[in-house]
């Protein structure tokens, strides 16, 4: 089995993703061979992320209560501001 096939299974349910960028948490939307879509809440509005595959440190089903959204990793730098931005659709 590898990432792609793994990560298709938990599509529609409540996912953490890690990434080189920062913790993502939302609904996976879908998974691409390249990329996966989820919907998180930034900013109090719902959004659609599409995160490259070669950036994920870890994905796995999150169980429980929290708030959907993203938290930066405490290694990021100003830059990954702007690399979020580019991967930000609005959910209309």
């Amino acid at each position: 089995m590898n990432f792609i096939h793994e990560a298709r299974h938990l599509v529609g349910h409540t996912v953490r993703v890690i990434t080189v960028h920062g913790t993502f948490t939302g609904t996976l939307l879908s998974v691409g061979n390249d990329f996966l879509v989820m919907r998180v809440r930034i900013g109090g509005r719902l959004r659609r992320l599409l995160i490259r595959l070669a950036l994920i440190i870890a994905l796995f089903r999150f169980f429980g209560s929290f708030s959907t959204g993203y938290e930066r990793s405490p290694h990021a730098s100003n830059d990954d501001d702007d690399f979020l931005e580019q991967y930000l659709l609005d959910d209309e």
